[in-house]
Parts: C-alpha cells; structure tokens; sequence
C-alpha cells in the first residue's frame, strides 16, 4: 500500500517521469552550435553540441510539446522516435491536466546533422515507458503502459523499402512490464527490474519466444541492492551496466539511488560498481541517458537532483491536506533552474571503476523525464524529456564527440 500510494503521488503530482506539459524552450535556430568542453578535460575529451531540431507534433495535436518516456533507438541510419506521453491539456496541479500517451512513430533522417522527418506511422496501441533494443533490421519495443493498462507485449518494428514503419505484435511476456531496461544479448533478451505486473522489483528475466516465459533462473540473478525503476543503463562490451534509478519503498533520503552495477553475460554474475559520485558527494543520473565515449568510457547525461527529488518524494508521501496542497503549489511553481537537474556531462572509467566529469555543463536545460539518449557512432542525441517536473522540450540536440585518451 505504500508504494502504491508513492507512485500515485510521484505520478500525479511529482510527475519526474510520467508526466508533461509544456511552452517549448526556445534556445535558438538548428545552426546554433556550443563548444562545452572545460578546462580540466579539453585535452582529453570534447563534446560540441547543437540543436538537430525538434519533434513534431503528434497526429491531431498542432503544437509539439516534447514528450519522455518514449520507444527509441537507431535502425540503420534512421532515428526512431515512437510513442511517450505528456499532458496536452494543462497541468496535472494547477489546471487538473490528464496526462496522455501516443502511438506516433517518427522516422528521421540525422545523415546532415539535422533531424529531417522521412515518413511516420504508428504503434499498436499508445504507449510509453517500455524499453526497446535493436535485433538485426528490427526493433523490439518491449512492455510499456498507459493511461488503461501495463503492457505484456513485444513489438517488432522494421522500414520498408521507403522507410515507413511497420509494427506487428510478435510476443507476450508472462507478466506485464514497465520503467525497465531491456538488452538483446547471444540472441536472447534480457529483461531488467523496472514493474512485473505493476509492482517494482530487482529480477532480471532471460525471455524465452519459443516457451513464452521467463528461462535459466539460475543464470539470471537479481540486480544486487534494492527493486529499482528508470534508471540509466547499457549493454557495452559484453556487460550491461545499470546506474541508480529510483525506489519508492526507500526510507527518507533514500529513493533517489546512487550504486551502480554491471552484469557480466558470460559469467552470469553481477559486479558491483562505484556509486555515482561527484566531487566526493553522492550525484544523482536518475531520470538521465548513458552512451559509450570508447571501449573503457561511459557518458551519462541528465538526471535528477537527489536532495531535492528526496525531500519532494518525502514530503508528497507524508503531508496531508491543506499542507500537501500548500508543498504542490509551490513546488510545482518553482522555475527549471530551481531543480537542478543534471547539466554535467559524466564520464565512468571502467578500468578505473571512478567517476569524473567532462565539462561543466552541457549548453541548454538539464534534463529528465526520463530522457533518451541515443547514439550513431561518434554522434550522441539527447531527445526530449524533462527540463523541470511535468514541463518538456521537443528539442532534439546532436553532440560530436571527440576524445583523445581513451
């Protein structure tokens, strides 16, 4: 009962990951271009960052929001964009907003570092807060929810000859499943934590299409640590790393998670790995994206403010009436700046199991929401999400990675 109630209320109210409404930012045309790299790693790594443009507005709706939360990933040289949610018609506090999700399938183009739509389609059924990973020419867009229902199944997603998606429904899981992480690994998928059946948990599923269940528990352990949700992770090199996430059954100051781990696919075990940490203090990634910088550099970008989700986390769950209504007006009120959601562009040293900073910050809002982060080679894209509870960005930005030590 009590996390239920939680996730009612950070749904609803707190709205880190699930909700959204928005009068888009505007940081300039897509030619705008920032050099972010800092003093202390210039020599080592540079990220130059500009806006690739922004996503459209969904079918029926005339202005683009943003969304979070939404199915993404590159097929071939094409950027997938499908599905999130968002709240078109008000926000959830102050003018009773509903939130809503979306079956809208974008196809871009980002060959010119531009985001140009060449055709778009839509899902089965609208959805976000699914997973989704890249199995040769396809996508499979794992779980998700909306407004109704969690979701159990698995949808295959490929382009035809001229790039129109096509869906079809080609599995169902044995529970339904959200606010994970997925990862195709020697032909198998690999399901992480995130809600079995609308609660949280830690277990990791090894899918089986032929069986229609879940298979080899003995070489699937949990995730170490506590049942986690929407947390940044990666399949690198033969691991997958997961990084902090979020834990409504936690204690005071305890729902934002800093400990990190990687699964090791070949071993079937799990390493624990340094918590998250900054200038000697636990820093938050929850809510943000990973992407590979090389073989022994990981990147994590955006991410929620820990000491101030905490209190926000603790105080909706605990006020009542009058004072609870006072805590939303004014937290919800508070400008994006006030959140401090992550600027810093993060970098995990694998052999060195430490953590470090690249540059100070990236040049436009922090983000969350959770916020998707993609890659093509050298090329990072942080698309849409959050740049303060329930307010989102269509804006797509392109990083150009170069590093010189890896």
């Amino acid at each position: 009962m009590k996390y239920l109630k939680m996730c009612i209320l950070f749904s609803l109210c707190l709205s880190l990951y699930l909700n959204a409404v928005e009068k888009p930012t505007t940081l300039g045309d897509s030619s705008e271009r920032f050099n972010n790299s800092n003093k202390q790693a210039s020599a080592e790594i540079q990220i130059l960052w500009k806006k690739s443009g922004s996503l459209p507005a969904p079918e029926g709706f005339l202005e683009s929001l943003g969304v979070s939360a939404a199915y993404t990933a590159f097929l071939g040289d094409y950027l997938i964009v499908a599905g999130g949610a968002n709240f078109p018609k008000g926000h959830p506090v102050f003018q009773n907003g509903q939130k809503e999700y979306y079956s809208d399938i974008f196809v871009f183009d980002v060959s010119n570092d531009q985001l140009k739509l060449v055709s778009n389609g839509h899902l089965p059924i609208k959805s976000g807060y699914g997973a989704t990973v890249v199995v040769g020419n396809s996508l499979y867009l794992v779980g998700g929810q909306n407004n109704e229902q969690a979701l159990d199944s698995i949808i295959k997603l490929t382009l035809d000859d001229n790039q129109v998606p096509i869906t079809e429904v080609i599995a169902k899981l044995p529970f339904t499943w959200a606010l994970g992480s997925a990862a195709w690994q020697n032909n198998a998928l690999y399901l992480f934590a995130g809600q079995q059946n609308t609660k949280p948990t830690n277990k990791v599923c090894r899918f089986s299409f032929e069986k229609g269940t879940c298979i080899n528990a003995e070489d699937t352990p949990a995730i170490p640590g506590v049942n986690r949700v929407q947390f940044p992770s990666i399949n690198h090199n033969g691991l997958f790393y997961i990084f902090g996430g979020m834990n409504f059954e936690g204690e005071k100051d305890e729902y934002v998670l800093t400990d990190s781990y990687a699964f090791d696919f070949k071993s079937k075990s799990w390493q624990v790995l340094s918590p998250t940490t900054l200038d000697g203090k636990a820093f938050a990634v929850t809510g943000g994206g990973v992407a590979s910088l090389s073989s022994n550099k990981l990147l994590l970008l955006g991410g929620v403010n820990k000491k101030i989700f905490d209190h926000a986390i603790y105080q909706l769950g605990s006020l009542q009436n009058e004072e609870l209504n006072e805590f939303k007006q004014a937290y919800f009120a508070m400008e994006p700046k006030d959140f401090h959601f992550s600027h810093r562009q993060v970098i995990y040293n694998i052999k060195e199991n430490s953590w470090d900073v690249s540059s100070d910050d990236v040049p436009f809002p922090g983000g969350a929401g959770p916020l998707n982060i993609e890659q093509k080679e050298n090329k990072v894209f942080w698309i849409s999400g959050e740049v303060k509870p329930v307010i989102r960005s269509p804006i797509v930005y392109q990083g150009t990675v170069s590093i010189m030590n890896n």
